[in-house]
């Protein structure tokens, strides 16, 4: 507890250096009454007609302030409330050379970082991280792409040119890694003949796990098929994640339209040929009642404060998770206009830019795997990375300690042990096991191959992260690791998807320095 306290205080004293206090907060004082017996009539006369009206306008609010999906209204006035989350993006927007990095919340929720040391990090361990992924183990991996949806009868899958995935050739792939070696204890009981089907999971893992060396799947190259806008969008889209939202996530989310499901464009449809997002405005000082006519956000809405920190946790992964898709299809999207893929900065900012929480939560995933690769360290320094291509070989072995370095001068980010305690804790683990399992065969019901591919590849990453933090104590970790069960694809998933988030932070900065650009060359066409 004193750790926490300390890195608490540490962490308020390096945000309030930054902030200064706003002009709303200072109080005037009030003047005294007059001598006279008058004055002081009148006064107590004013008083009282002030108070009187006060609490009209407190009983008009509390009769009207929204109720939605249980959850309830803030402390604060709506407008205001709305007009500080709202001001929070246009800050990251903003930030430019040092200016406007003041946020409202310099402390990402439920963390011991804040926004600005997330960045900096995010740029040590960019370097190694970045050339890791490319290397043929990370960039290799096998997926079971013809699952059939189990939860509800599909519109059918996308066939545009960018929703298909590139399989590869069996001989690209190390003769190791398809290697199906029979196993005799796993055959049944009439004459040897039938092998009985093995699990999709065990009890400490959070995803479907499909091994590698068994069962269905194809052999695709993660580098050749990236995660980019695709075109997929409407019913199907939209269906798989508000089934994610609405049943998977313990009640949590806020208030989500509709729209929210596939976090499409928002007051313009899309047609396929023109620009399918709003474009910001060029006024800086526009920009706040811009973000606020996009938001989707009930007013004064916020999320129950008794709701417990591991069903918090659990929406914010999904809600990060889903942020991060979002930005890379920003990031990398086709303008079929310039036949060209492109950042687009309209995107970003109607999926992303409108939401302070879907950002926040990005860099919440981004520091809740940064842990978790922090606890499998010893694990991760000494398992086998082999390919059989001296090259690429030798670059793992130079690369993965050069980025557990970087990861764990991080120092601590994020609590673990705060989780799942108490007599309830066992029960809890237990259905979050479950939902997010659930979630891991929802990404089943994607319509698009390249979606899907990322979003099971994803799934399976944050999974990952969780079975090293909660289904193994710290020591396991340690020594000879004979406790320890990851398959190799769980390995090449979570360090997958750290550079997915890592790369997500990546493009918030680079959407920032698009604006600046934006209003920049605005004004210099306006001189």
């Amino acid at each position: 507890m004193a750790k926490k306290r300390m890195l608490a205080a540490h962490t308020s004293a390096r945000t309030s250096e930054r902030c200064q206090s706003s002009p709303a907060n200072r109080q005037h004082s009030s003047a005294k009454p007059g001598e006279t017996a008058s004055r002081s009539r009148w006064l107590w006369t004013a008083m009282r007609v002030v108070a009187l009206v006060a609490a009209a306008t407190t009983a008009y609010i509390a009769r009207d302030s929204p109720r939605v999906l249980g959850l309830t209204s803030s402390a604060s006035p709506p407008e205001r409330q709305q007009s500080q989350n709202v001001g929070f993006m246009a800050q990251v927007l903003q930030k430019s050379k040092g200016q406007n990095i003041c946020k409202p919340e310099g402390v990402i929720s439920d963390t011991y970082s804040d926004f600005d040391f997330a960045e900096s990090f995010r740029h040590k361990v960019a370097a190694p991280l970045d050339k890791l992924i490319r290397t043929k183990f990370f960039r290799t991996l096998k997926v079971d792409l013809y699952r059939p949806c189990h939860f509800w009868r599909t519109e059918g899958s996308c066939f545009q040119r960018d929703c298909i995935v590139t399989p590869l050739d069996d001989d690209d792939v190390p003769a190791s890694w398809q290697m199906q070696t029979v196993d005799h204890t796993n055959f049944g009981p009439f004459l040897g003949s039938f092998p009985r089907q093995r699990p999709e999971h065990t009890d400490k893992d959070f995803a479907v796990v499909n091994d590698e060396t068994f069962g269905d799947g194809i052999w695709v190259d993660l580098i050749e098929n990236p995660e980019r806008f695709t075109g997929y969008a409407g019913a199907g889209a939209n269906a798989v994640w508000m089934s994610i939202y609405q049943h998977n996530c313990f009640g949590v989310p806020p208030y989500l339209q509709d729209t929210a499901g596939g976090w499409g464009s928002q007051l313009v449809n899309v047609d396929g040929k023109s620009m399918p997002f709003v474009q910001p405005p060029r006024r800086r000082r526009e920009l706040v009642s811009f973000l606020e006519s996009l938001s989707e956000e009930e007013r004064g809405v916020t999320m129950p404060a008794d709701v417990p920190l591991e069903y918090r946790m659990f929406y914010r992964i999904v809600s990060g998770l889903h942020a991060s898709i979002s930005t890379h299809i920003c990031s990398d999207y086709f303008n079929a206009t310039a036949d060209r893929w492109e950042p687009n900065l309209s995107c970003f900012i109607s999926r992303i830019g409108a939401f302070p929480d879907r950002l926040q939560n990005i860099y919440f995933n981004f520091l809740l795997l940064t842990r978790a690769i922090q606890r499998m360290e010893p694990y991760l320094l000494s398992y086998d990375y082999s390919t059989g291509i001296p090259k690429d070989d030798k670059a793992v072995k130079r690369l993965m300690p050069k980025m557990l370095r970087a990861v764990k001068r991080a120092g601590f980010v994020f609590d673990d042990s705060e989780l799942f305690l108490g007599s309830s804790g066992a029960a809890m683990k237990g259905e979050f096991k479950d939902n997010f399992r659930n979630i891991s065969r929802i990404m089943d019901c994607t319509g698009c191959e390249k979606c899907r591919l990322w979003g099971k590849t994803q799934t399976l990453g944050i999974a990952t992260a969780l079975k090293a933090l909660f289904s193994y104590p710290d020591r396991a970790f340690r020594g000879s690791f004979t406790s320890l069960d990851f398959k190799r694809n769980e390995i090449v998933a979570l360090i997958t998807t750290y550079f997915q988030f890592s790369y997500s932070i990546k493009s918030i900065e680079m959407f920032r320095g698009m604006y600046q650009d934006f209003v920049t060359d605005w004004r210099a066409s306006q001189a």
